[in-house]
């Protein structure tokens, strides 16, 4: 299967209670890396500048995320986030800011089996998500990027998206509470999918940090739980989710199962540090096929 990954590659400064930590992130690190590890063809779709460093690029290659030639920059240095882990809070700030994604990076004459867009700072626009579509069985979407804005500061502050039509060219959608705030207009996160189901996607996520995640899968929505586990660095946990996810949804066609793997994969990988998350333990499928068992189902949703 091919999957291709939208989003800046990043150099991120992590700050943990213990120590600090530099990693190289991004979706296309995090969740490139778990597609690749399922046996999917990952291709990034992405900017880094001639900062990046060349050994990281060898590494993401060796691991089944290549960088190509079109990927780089010639005038702007790689994005670049400060993280700060504290007290069970993240802290994001943005110090350096890579070009925007364009179309014409993408690989002529290619689909691909899914799509996972991920924008991290507005690098993906109208027309490029459009293209990736146009190209993609299957779209799914972390609309971070779309509803984050940053100060002179780097300092990150939310507002609802400036087109709500984006949501037309996607499948399935992945929110923390604050983005489907944002794209739904809705603080609980069972009325939060059935407004995004109103708006024509009927596979959604919203994640509540600690506390239970809820799916919609056609017209249902489920309540799952979410394992309790020490949580050491959450950098990319959102991305293991959604890798995932899309890797056992393109195996399965079972979006609830697929969103309960995602969950568990998510949940285990706060108890490591940066990129070690892409080596999920064994447990994963076990926890997986619990949180499964236990999904509760608490609402329907009408028709379109």
């Amino acid at each position: 299967m091919r999957v291709l990954v939208a989003g800046f590659v990043t150099i991120d400064t992590i700050q943990l209670s213990m120590r600090q930590v530099m990693s190289v992130g991004g979706p296309p690190s995090y969740a490139g890396l778990i597609c690749s590890r399922f046996g999917n063809d990952v291709v990034p779709l992405t900017r880094v500048g001639a900062d990046f460093p060349d050994d990281q690029a060898v590494w993401l290659a060796r691991n089944g995320v290549v960088l190509r030639a079109t990927d780089r920059s010639a005038s702007r240095p790689t994005t670049r986030f400060s993280i700060e882990n504290s007290a069970g809070a993240r802290t994001l700030r943005l110090t350096s800011r890579c070009d925007d994604i364009s179309p014409s990076q993408i690989p002529p004459d290619t689909k691909f089996n899914a799509a996972l867009v991920s924008p991290l700072a507005g690098e993906v626009s109208g027309p490029l998500l459009d293209e990736i579509a146009a190209r993609s069985e299957f779209v799914f979407l972390d609309p971070q990027g779309f509803i984050r804005s940053f100060g002179a500061d780097g300092a990150v502050s939310f507002s609802p998206p400036k087109d709500l039509r984006m949501l037309a060219k996607v499948n399935a959608i992945k929110m923390d509470k604050t983005e489907a705030e944002m794209i739904t207009g809705k603080r609980d996160p069972v009325g939060a999918l059935e407004k995004l189901s109103s708006l024509g996607v009927r596979k959604g996520i919203v994640t509540q940090g600690a506390d239970s995640c809820h799916v919609l899968d056609g017209s249902k929505v489920y309540r799952v739980g979410v394992p309790k586990v020490p949580v050491i660095d959450s950098t990319g946990a959102g991305d293991i989710l959604s890798g995932a996810t899309v890797s056992w949804y393109l195996r399965s066609r079972d979006f609830l199962r697929s969103a309960c793997f995602g969950i568990a994969a998510s949940s285990l990988s706060l108890q490591m540090i940066a990129l070690g998350k892409v080596d999920l333990p064994m447990s994963v499928d076990e926890t997986a096929a619990r949180l499964y068992s236990a999904a509760d189902p608490v609402g329907t949703v009408r028709p379109v």
